[in-house]
């Protein structure tokens, strides 16, 4: 019983290890900094158009 507990715990360290192998290099390439200018685009949307949102009229008998 215990070399099964053993054997599941040095499993699933094995795994972490190969994880951090694999997950390292791919996680720094993400972090890579971002050069040159950077902009953004603000957007300002109206309100909701009711004619688009209800083009058959409002239903009836609803609460």
């Amino acid at each position: 019983m215990n070399s099964i507990i053993r054997k599941s715990v040095l499993g699933v360290a094995g795994l972490a290890f190969a994880g951090g192998l694999v997950g390292g290099p791919v996680a720094a390439v993400q972090a890579a900094p971002v050069t040159g200018p950077v902009s953004a685009v603000v957007v300002q949307e109206s309100g909701a158009d009711m004619g688009k949102l209800l083009p058959r009229g409002e239903p009836a008998g609803q609460s």
